[in-house]
């Protein structure tokens, strides 16, 4: 099974959603990254919030239909 690092950034109220066109062929590798990026994020933008995922491609799917969704309403 293949893994999607999904990270969804909130900044002076504006959010945005985005994904590592690369797959990680273990959780604990995505989970490895998430770490990574999170640290990034936090200092690069201090008063920002959101949150990472790990998503299976099945669960990619789902959260890009429900974000392509909420995007047309």
């Amino acid at each position: 099974m293949k893994f999607i690092l999904v990270v969804y950034l909130c900044i002076a109220g504006a959010c945005e959603s985005v994904y590592e066109q690369k797959l990680y062929d273990t959780r604990q590798e995505c989970e490895s990254a998430s770490v990574e990026i999170m640290d990034y994020a936090q200092k690069r933008f201090p008063n920002s919030s959101g949150q990472i995922w790990c998503l299976t491609e099945p669960e990619f799917k789902q959260y890009q239909d429900f974000y392509d969704i909420t995007q047309d309403t």
